[in-house]
């Protein structure tokens, strides 16, 4: 039981250093086009709607990678539990997207997407984790 729960605290840590290091990896290639005020709500939603697709497509990318190489570190950490750690995870990304979504307007494309692709990243971590 330590030892899962261990597993997920070290998956919840990969999941968001990668995520972050993805996001970062994003604004260095799709800069933001001015310094934005993060607390300011109808800032955040016009610098949402004016970046480019592919800018959009790496919070995504953040999203499936973080997800992935979290749920692959918990489900190799864990002993008896290496499913329920992964799925642990991928439903930590959801709510965090989720979270994410609901707090400031995204394109319904990506809300669709962000919401989509947690659950199936973690699960293909298990499988190859497990293999």
């Amino acid at each position: 039981m330590l030892r899962s729960i261990l597993a997920v605290l070290a998956g919840i840590l990969v999941m968001g250093i990668t995520v972050a290091a993805v996001q970062w990896l994003g604004h260095s290639i799709f800069p933001p086009p001015a310094r934005v005020d993060p607390t300011d709500h109808d800032a955040m939603i016009a610098l949402i709607a004016s970046m480019p697709v592919m800018a959009l497509a790496f919070v995504l990318l953040a999203y499936a990678f973080g997800t992935f190489l979290g749920a692959y570190t918990a489900a190799t950490i864990s002993v008896a539990h290496k499913r329920g750690v992964a799925v642990i995870i991928g439903v930590l990304m959801l709510a965090l997207a989720a979270l994410n979504f609901s707090v400031i307007a995204h394109p319904m494309w990506m809300v669709v997407l962000g919401v989509l692709i947690p659950l199936p990243f973690a699960l293909l971590a298990w499988k190859l984790a497990k293999a």
